[in-house]
């Protein structure tokens, strides 16, 4: 599907894959309308709605397999795995330290703790 997100772009959820992948297409749809409107050219419109129909394809389940990559800086997100205690054979969950950009974005090489 190729779509990128920024934190806070949704707010906070509970709720799964396909209900996030519906709410970004739904978000768009309503909220774009340089995009789809009549002030966008044919092919900027086409591209668009081509688009909004890969997202709802994917939320469908037509799109298989399907990637999905969170990247929480803050580790504010949480994928239930169906199979615990057991590993997800599906998911991969990768660890890091977050980067100076990301730290910096966040407000957190600022921070005085002394």
């Amino acid at each position: 599907v190729d779509l990128d997100m920024f934190a806070g772009t949704m707010g906070g959820k509970f709720t799964t894959i396909e209900g996030l992948l519906r709410q970004a297409h739904d978000e768009l749809d309503r909220r774009a309308p340089f995009f789809a409107g009549d002030s966008a050219t044919a092919e900027k419109r086409d591209r668009f709605l081509r688009f909004l129909a890969r997202l709802d394809a994917a939320a469908n389940g037509d799109v298989l397999p399907l990637t999905l990559v969170l990247d929480d800086p803050m580790a504010h997100s949480y994928v239930q795995n169906i199979y615990a205690p057991d590993p997800d054979p599906n998911m991969v969950t990768e660890d890091y330290e977050r980067s100076f950009e990301q730290n910096e974005e966040l407000g957190l090489n600022d921070i005085s703790v002394d």
